[in-house]
């Protein structure tokens, strides 16, 4: 079913971010300078790296079929989505700053020439999303900002706007308070887990989570090793005799 009311506070949303000017800075983490070299008495030079972390996923493992099915169901509409989740991320703390120096006339001129720029930019591929990519979109909006769409659009806008959008939300079966929480949500984790993939397979440009969460800890209890299920499992039916 295509969205023809509800992404209307997604173009609300990006109208408020997109606008800024977004560059992705390029830094060599290889680059060389006196502090990243050690010098030894016999006049030899090493030069130190401090080389980026390696992130080695484990194998998902399903339950079924089904379970298969719905994965690569959720990942389709991830690939989808995150680029505009990650627009969000980019510029969120750069749209703080820049309001921060404008008056309150400023910030309403300001708006409007975001409005007509989304309008014509992003408009016209917000209103091809599904309900499912919209609930998705708004997950990864509270990954990439560290806030939900309700508390950005409470924050910006005022909260009767916020609320209501929630409620036109509703109908749609979508949940603008909703949050991303892989740490306690099995499918979060699944999100989490795709985007680290694509972020290795260069697929996604990678963008650090809000949230404070890290992937290594995820996998300690989500990721499921067959060998220490299976002694678990015996440990458990000894307890049991």
């Amino acid at each position: 079913m295509k969205l023809s009311m509800t992404n209307r506070y997604y173009v609300f949303i990006l109208l408020m971010i997109a606008f800024v000017h977004y560059a992705y800075p390029q830094s060599d983490s290889l680059k060389l300078n006196r502090e990243n070299i050690i010098l030894y008495p016999a006049s030899d030079s090493i030069p130190v790296f401090n080389l980026d972390s390696i992130v080695i996923l484990p194998k998902m493992h399903f339950n079924n079929y089904r379970e298969l099915k719905h994965y690569w169901w959720i990942r389709r509409r991830v690939y989808k989505v995150y680029p505009f989740a990650k627009l969000s991320g980019d510029n969120v703390q750069k749209l703080d700053e820049r309001l921060a120096k404008m008056t309150r006339r400023q910030r309403k001129r300001y708006m409007r020439i975001v409005k007509r720029w989304i309008q014509k930019e992003f408009e016209p591929k917000l209103k091809n999303l599904t309900q499912s990519e919209g609930r998705i979109l708004s997950k990864l909006f509270h990954r990439q900002t560290g806030q939900t769409v309700y508390d950005f659009l409470k924050k910006y806008k005022s909260g009767w706007t916020a609320f209501w959008y929630q409620n036109m939300a509703k109908l749609y079966h979508i949940d603008l308070k909703v949050k991303f929480d892989p740490v306690h949500n099995k499918e979060d984790y699944w999100i989490e887990y795709m985007l680290q993939k694509a972020f290795l397979n260069e697929i996604l440009e990678p963008q650090p989570n809000k949230l404070g969460y890290k992937f290594i800890d995820l996998q300690n209890k989500w990721a499921k090793n067959p060998l220490s299920e299976f002694l678990k499992n015996k440990l458990q039916k000894i307890k049991t005799k």
